[in-house]
């Protein structure tokens, strides 16, 4: 009798287990699900009529409900002024929705390690009127679809 109860014991024991692993793979799967759907995003932009490199350009979404990781999708500009979005990795753009836009230019360190700001010859301060997304006045609608932002024209 002891050996038939073990072997009950076991085989309940056994699907248990099999009962776990199902739910974990289940779990484990449906782990990338937060992660909304993102389209392909693009923009530009110009202060004075120029193009301005390393600015960082930041979507706020004006509804935030689907946004359950509090996601930020940014990009940084490119030498022409030009900019791609990403919200979960590089390039991948953003969820389909409407912002509000901020941008920013982090100007790096001097070389020494020091606090003072190093900016190239010549480069123009970065208006610090446009960092906010609430007050910058700058708005993006994403498609679903491969969108391009209208160029941000900016003065100082």
């Amino acid at each position: 009798m002891t050996h038939g109860r073990r072997g009950e014991t076991m085989n309940r024991t056994t699907s248990l287990c099999q009962w776990m692993l199902v739910v974990v793979a289940l779990a484990m799967g449906c782990s990338d699900t937060i992660n909304q759907p993102t389209y392909p995003v693009q923009g530009e932009v110009r202060l004075d009529g120029k193009p301005f490199k390393g600015v960082t350009v930041v979507f706020r979404p004006v509804d935030k409900t689907n946004f359950k990781r509090q996601e930020i999708p940014q990009g940084i500009t490119d030498e022409n002024g030009k900019y791609s979005i990403h919200t979960y990795s590089s390039k991948d753009g953003a969820p389909a929705g409407d912002y509000k836009v901020g941008l920013a230019f982090m100007q790096p360190l001097d070389d020494e390690g020091g606090d003072q700001v190093k900016r190239e010859a010549g480069q123009p301060i970065f208006p610090p009127k446009y960092a906010d997304p609430e007050t910058s006045g700058l708005k993006a609608t994403v498609d679903k679809k491969a969108s391009t932002i209208p160029t941000f024209e900016l003065t100082k």
